[in-house]
């Protein structure tokens, strides 16, 4: 990195995160690598079951934790034999590689300011989760208490990482009042005794905002931050993440299946479909010139309006994405959307096309990229 460049935040590397399932291993992130810089919001855009939250949870140190629970509840005796090996490889420090059978768990690097978060305890875990690394989840029905006024929730996450206890009930408050007031939560210093019941679904969304920005991070990952909001509040919403990312110059991943979310925040974007990253580069180019047959099917799928006057321009039509996504269950050979390509030739379904970088910074996994009609 020279003096110019932005500090590389997180560095994922060949990154796959299994579960189990009562049909077997689930390969829901695999050979996944990208990195985000520090001033930056990259898109994680796909189709939903993607592995887009897979990756998520993996970098916050919860995505075995999850996978184990669900397990539980239906363990059969391939199951408990398959996390029973997990456990025994990972004693001896051994991978699904070298043992040659898909184990459950989380494999590869997901390098966070140089540290490798798979190499952590949960106790380090802790201390850097809510703090450093921060998260907005899905959704705030079950994200908020109900019961506790938004300034205590808002200010939970400087107590908790306050070990030394030296800030101040005034302290904490004064910042509160301040990440309110960045996520454009109206007259925050009047309402901030109020219930989460009191605020709409939107306000609400702030307040979860706010809740991940107070600390100050390094990275913030923000799932689907706009859902169920209409068009005129998910612009605020927008707009606001937009500002802190750049009053606070800290990294940002943002999950989405919506265009115009992606368009509106990102400064890069990250394609997936079943576990990998089929495309990634600069948003401008990704949105408009697409160059993997899955973004531009995506994109055709859910248009934005800019997307819909070119496809009206080349006189295409609006149509789904054809076929299902694959079962994750079973090892793909080739492409991942072979199946669902019409493009697609016999070395499409036989041989995995290279992550092949080509033009600065854009990346694109297909053999026959370079064949398809102009977009």
């Amino acid at each position: 990195m020279t003096p110019d460049e932005p500090e590389v935040v997180l560095d994922i590397r060949n990154l796959r995160a299994f579960y189990t399932s009562k049909k077997g291993i689930v390969r829901a992130v695999n050979g996944v690598s990208l990195q985000v810089k520090r001033g930056e919001t990259l898109g994680l855009f796909g189709e939903s079951g993607a592995g887009k939250s897979s990756i998520a949870l993996a970098i916050l140190g919860l995505f075995e934790g999850v996978s184990r629970q669900h397990s539980s509840t239906a363990a059969n005796e391939e199951t408990k034999r398959l996390w029973a090996k997990r456990d025994e490889a990972r004693k001896k420090g051994l991978t699904s590689r070298d043992l040659g059978e898909d184990l459950p768990g989380v494999e590869g690097e997901i390098l966070f300011k140089g540290v490798d978060l798979t190499k952590l305890s949960e106790k380090e875990m802790r201390e850097l989760r809510g703090d450093r690394i921060t998260y907005v989840p899905q959704g705030t029905t079950k994200s908020l208490n109900p019961y506790s006024n938004i300034a205590e929730q808002t200010g939970e996450a400087l107590f908790a990482h306050d070990e030394d206890g030296l800030l101040t009930d005034k302290q904490v408050l004064h910042r509160v009042i301040k990440a309110l007031d960045l996520m454009e939560l109206g007259d925050a210093a009047l309402r901030k005794g109020m219930k989460p019941s009191q605020f709409s679904v939107g306000e609400d969304q702030r307040v979860l905002l706010a809740m991940a920005l107070i600390t100050l991070p390094d990275l913030m990952i923000a799932d689907e931050p706009t859902t169920a909001l209409d068009m005129a509040i998910q612009n605020r919403i927008l707009a606001a993440i937009k500002i802190a990312r750049e009053q606070l110059g800290l990294a940002m991943i943002l999950i989405s299946n919506n265009q115009a979310t992606i368009n509106a925040t990102c400064t890069r974007v990250a394609v997936m479909t079943a576990g990998k990253i089929v495309e990634l580069g600069p948003k401008d180019e990704i949105l408009g010139s697409p160059l993997h047959p899955f973004t531009r099917a995506f994109i055709m799928s859910n248009p934005s309006m800019e997307a819909l006057r070119k496809i009206r321009e080349k006189g295409l039509r609006i149509r789904g994405i054809p076929g299902r996504p694959p079962d994750l269950t079973e090892p793909i050979t080739g492409c991942v959307f072979a199946e669902r390509c019409e493009f697609a030739v016999e070395k499409c379904h036989t041989v995995e096309p290279e992550f092949e970088e080509v033009q600065d910074g854009h990346f694109v996994m297909c053999h026959r990229h370079s064949e398809l009609p102009e977009w």
